[in-house]
């Protein structure tokens, strides 16, 4: 059992993991055996909030950056990827699912107290606008966890880390109603109100050697600004900082304008040390 800011007394958990002693598919918690030995922490997606059970796909809607699909006993099955026992952050991990969990819930709660009438409504209203930036990403299937044996990606940490990037992006857009937080195939973006023009993008990856995920993260930035920006929207591609030791493509990525930072317990620093903040001062 967890809980945010815990201060003594009754325990109300946030959120609980509860780990089988063997396979247990009603069991919401997990353990997975991972390549090279690491053993990840993960969840089914089931969870009690108002009126009773998330459903499993609005679950895994909201859990979208954080899902990869695993073999359960010779079937494939989409899970939430909350840490790894080995991972040096693993307490930020298990606060970050914590808060993912909380925004679930206030979120489910909300939309169930509200009018059937307003809710069609809202609904309705954003079909008609055309509007393609969202608080979250539409759920469109998992990511299998297949990391390379000779390289370490760090997969189980991209929902961690997206997850507090948001969170710190949307305390930075806080008193600048120009801008906003949103998502839309890109992991991340600051968008400015009136355009729907991407004035920052962000793509979360969690490899530092030059493997496929960041050829890929190369790519991603250079269509999401031709596709979703402008010539002056600025790009980031940003990292766990345990892999800032490791991470020797600095000058390539320089070179085509993108800016790197590394993250962990929701700060988030280039390699001069420049915080987030400073970092994006010329667009807050």
């Amino acid at each position: 059992m967890f809980k945010l800011d815990y201060k003594g007394g009754t325990l109300s958990p946030d959120a609980e993991i509860n780990i089988p002693d063997g396979l247990n598919r009603s069991v919401s918690g997990l353990l997975v055996a991972a390549p090279q030995g690491e053993t990840l922490i993960c969840h089914r997606g089931t969870f009690t909030a108002f009126r009773g059970r998330v459903p499993r796909q609005y679950a895994f809607e909201h859990f979208h950056d954080w899902l990869m699909e695993v073999d359960d006993d010779g079937r494939a099955t989409d899970v939430i990827a909350v840490s790894s026992t080995n991972s040096p952050s693993i307490a930020n991990d298990i606060a970050e699912f914590l808060f993912k969990v909380k925004r679930l819930k206030e979120q489910r709660k909300a939309e169930l107290e509200e009018d059937a009438e307003d809710s069609d409504s809202a609904i309705d209203d954003e079909d008609e606008s055309g509007a393609k930036w969202r608080a979250q990403e539409e759920f469109e299937g998992s990511k299998s966890y297949t990391p390379s044996q000779d390289t370490c990606e760090y997969q189980y940490l991209h929902g961690p880390l997206c997850n507090a990037l948001h969170r710190r992006l949307d305390e930075l857009v806080e008193g600048h109603p120009k801008l906003k937080v949103g998502k839309h195939r890109v992991d991340l973006a600051l968008v400015d109100q009136a355009s729907e023009k991407a004035k920052a993008i962000f793509e979360v990856k969690t490899s530092a050697s030059m493997s496929a995920q960041l050829y890929t993260a190369f790519g991603q930035l250079a269509y999401y600004k031709h596709r979703f920006g402008n010539a002056n929207t600025k790009l980031f591609l940003v990292l766990p900082a345990s892999t800032a030791s490791d991470f020797a493509a600095a000058e390539f990525f320089a070179q085509a304008n993108i800016q790197v930072l590394f993250g962990e317990a929701g700060v988030f620093e280039n390699s001069k040390g420049e915080r987030l903040e400073e970092v994006l001062s010329s667009i807050l």
